[in-house]
């Protein structure tokens, strides 16, 4: 994924999310509101159908307080204490006279009931249904609830009070199927208690018959079956899914079925078994989806032109910041690789510009740093070719003179003849200090050739039971002429063989045994073979009891020349190289080397070696692959390689490998010459002819740059050497780990020159 779609992605969903959560957010709200509002006005307009029965209960108010204050005779007569029977008589008739003038139209008033201040009937009079007159029946009308009837004794002002709806299912007059009662004390607004109770029953099933369509539905599911109601049979939970659980509420609500269909509930009149009785109404909810889906398609296309301006925002700046990271990535590149001083001259803001100027002399101080550097690599590079030339000469010098001075002096102090014994000393002091001095000396060469990678291990497997045994063998009189014991503890556990250097090992259990024989005075020294911690096989170790090592200076003991303290060496002698030859030697044997010691209390050296040391690098060509193995070259046959006359262009930037291949190829007399850089290698070029072989690391040039560079320069035939840690890499003839050993460099050489010798 590019960049510039990174960022635009990044951008997009920074800008878009925050849209998105809104909308998730607040349409759910909206459509919610909308459903509200539109349930409301469904519930505006039943209410509407339903206001007459309002309009109807005010006018029955007025007409029950006018009853209250010009109640029944009998009621005013007994509450006086005067009761004649024939002057209550006469009264009553007038007044029912006078009821049916004044409610002759009143069609849905039924039933008049006036009880005493104990709740007991005394009068009443009921409609006729037939001639629409009042008169008094021998039955009373049906009682209101006691507890209503309570609540209408107990008044202390006038007030009137319904009684929950009666539904009577059984009957067949029309007018009493579905009626309700109004209350009202008598008395209170005379400023005298309460003596009785006047009820008026009301019948309300006009209401419920006006519309067929209306559902009416008990509070248990039952549809309301009554004279002159449309007959429903089976229960509405059973037609309406869910709609028992929706009546358990008790709340107004909006049924919506799976077949579009959509009814209106409202809990509208409450029972006198105290539940309430449904009004369903079934209503059209085409406006309130259309709406819905208009506002859904609203926001949609509002969404779709904010995705696409924020789309175009966000490439815009995607390829913006894609420019100017292209422009620094290249930038850096050319800095990094090619040491150019390069100019960000970036435009927009200040700081923008400030950034571009910073980085510009950025780029400018790296690159003069760089060559600084190069110069200095250079300088150091013939620094050390001199100093490998002067240690080899010095070394081949200074044998020559050591070995007859050791020779004779052994054979004087052997022969002793004429010789005092003051004499005899000084030839065993002359003969020692010659051997301290050849053992320094090819101490000196030893590091030498690790530094300069070539000191390679020669891999076989070992007997590491049988190494040690012939050590202790070895070392043994040494130890005893000390007064000191050597002993031997190998864990049976342990590996018996090893693939390693035997030479290199033996070595570095030589310099822990000297080190011990040097600083232990008396006790003994262990040389010990155990099984080691993944991802090690096996720990070698010396422990002795000799004066130890401080913890701070058990670090500095390993660099070179260098001692945990500058009087042992006057002291013990020696010259610190011991350690730091054998730390070397255990890296290139795959191991390390631990020590724990304690001041006074002696000290503990472990050689850590896996089971293998790997296998050796292998040179990887684009047309052959050949293995160390078949060169059946060891390393003194490398050494000795002769390629004189033959000119070598090394272009590496890492002084290391500089180091490592100019003195791998000058051991064979092979004329190096060495390019930091691509203005380098055209100088050399231009320079020097007759190029025979280019060994280049891949972080200068490219590989087809250069050897077209080489090609067009000279018309002999080149051995071009790329090296990289990628086999597969295009451009050269040979492809070579940096980590090849002399072996392999050697035999591919051999097989190109012999090639071109026949």
């Amino acid at each position: 994924m590019s960049l510039r779609t990174r960022i635009l992605l990044f951008l997009f969903g920074f800008a878009l999310l925050p849209l998105a959560a809104a909308v998730a957010i607040n349409l759910p709200l909206v459509l919610d509101r909308v459903e509200l509002f539109y349930r409301q006005a469904f519930l505006q307009n039943l209410r509407a159908d339903f206001s007459d029965l309002d309009t109807h209960l005010a006018s029955r108010d007025e007409m029950i307080r006018l009853l209250a204050k010009l109640p029944e005779p009998g009621m005013v007569l007994g509450a006086g204490g005067v009761a004649d029977p024939a002057q209550v008589d006469r009264a009553r008739v007038k007044y029912v006279e006078w009821i049916n003038r004044i409610l002759r139209e009143q069609l849905d008033i039924v039933d008049i009931l006036f009880l005493d201040k104990d709740g007991l009937a005394r009068f009443w009079l009921s409609r006729n249904a037939k001639t629409r007159l009042w008169e008094p029946t021998t039955k009373p009308p049906y009682m209101p609830q006691r507890k209503s009837l309570e609540a209408v004794l107990q008044a202390t002002t006038p007030a009137v009070f319904l009684t929950p709806v009666v539904v009577n299912e059984k009957t067949t007059d029309l007018t009493r199927a579905i009626t309700l009662q109004l209350l009202t004390p008598l008395g209170p607004d005379e400023g005298k208690p309460t003596y009785g109770v006047i009820v008026m029953t009301v019948d309300i099933g006009g209401l419920v018959r006006r519309d067929p369509d209306t559902l009416w539905v008990h509070d248990d599911g039952r549809y309301l079956s009554a004279p002159g109601v449309t007959q429903r049979h089976g229960s509405a939970f059973e037609e309406f899914s869910g709609l028992s659980e929706k009546f358990a509420r008790h709340k107004l609500f909006m049924w919506e079925g799976e077949n579009g269909k959509t009814v209106i509930w409202v809990p509208l009149l409450r029972t006198d078994d105290d539940k309430p009785l449904w009004v369903g109404r079934y209503v059209q909810d085409k406006p309130l989806r259309e709406l819905r889906d208009a506002i859904i398609l609203r926001v949609l296309v509002i969404i779709f032109v904010l995705v696409v301006v924020i789309g175009i925002i966000a490439r815009w700046v995607a390829t913006r910041l894609e420019r100017h990271g292209t422009e620094l990535f290249k930038g850096i590149q050319r800095i990094v690789g090619r040491a150019e001083a390069v100019q960000f001259n970036w435009h927009g803001s200040p700081e923008l510009v400030q950034l571009g100027r910073n980085l510009s002399v950025l780029s400018e101080t790296h690159a003069r740093n760089l060559q600084e550097l190069q110069g200095h690599a250079q300088a150091l590079e013939e620094s050390n070719r001199y100093k490998s030339e002067f240690l080899s000469n010095v070394s081949h010098e200074l044998r020559t003179p050591l070995n007859s001075i050791l020779l004779l002096s052994k054979l004087l102090v052997k022969d002793k003849a004429g010789l005092s014994g003051e004499q005899l000393q000084q030839l065993k002091v002359i003969h020692e200090a010659s051997a301290d001095l050849r053992g320094l000396i090819d101490n000196i060469l030893d590091l030498s050739r690790i530094e300069a990678g070539r000191l390679l291990p020669n891999l076989e497997a070992v007997d590491l039971r049988r190494l040690l045994q012939e050590l202790v063998e070895l070392m043994t009189p040494q130890f005893q002429e000390k007064g000191l014991r050597l002993e031997l503890h190998a864990d049976p556990g342990a590996p018996d063989r090893i693939t390693t250097d035997p030479d290199k090992l033996k070595q570095i259990l030589k310099n822990f045994l000297s080190n011990s024989l040097k600083f232990t005075m008396e006790g003994k020294v262990v040389l010990g073979l155990e099984c080691a911690e993944s991802p090690y096989a096996v720990r070698l170790w010396v422990r002795d009891t000799g004066i130890g090592i401080p913890e701070d200076k058990q670090k500095l003991i390993f660099e070179a020349f260098k001692q945990a303290d500058g009087s042992t060496r006057r002291r013990y002698g020696g010259t610190g190289l011991g350690l730091s030859i054998s730390r070397e030697l255990a890296q290139i044997l795959c191991g390390e080397i631990r020590v724990e010691s304690r001041t006074g209390r002696g000290s503990e050296f472990s050689l850590l070696l896996p089971l293998e040391c790997g296998e050796m690098p292998q040179p990887k060509t684009l047309f052959h692959e050949q293995q160390e193995s078949e060169t059946g070259m060891d390393e003194t046959a490398a050494t000795d390689a002769d390629f004189s006359g033959r000119r070598a262009l090394l272009v590496e930037r890492d002084i290391d490998l500089l180091l490592k291949f100019s003195k791998m190829l000058e051991s064979w007399n092979i004329e190096v010459f060495a390019a930091g850089d691509e203005d380098e290698v055209r100088e050399t070029l231009e320079d020097e002819s007759d190029i025979d072989i280019v060994l280049a690391g891949e972080d200068i040039v490219a590989w087809r740059d250069l050897a077209e560079m080489v090609g067009g320069s000279m018309a002999s035939s080149i051995l071009f050497i790329g090296l990289s840690d990628n086999p597969q890499a295009g451009g050269a003839e040979v492809v070579l780990s940096p980590e090849v050993n002399a072996n392999t460099l050697m035999s591919i050489l051999q097989q190109r020159f012999s090639m071109d010798m026949s």
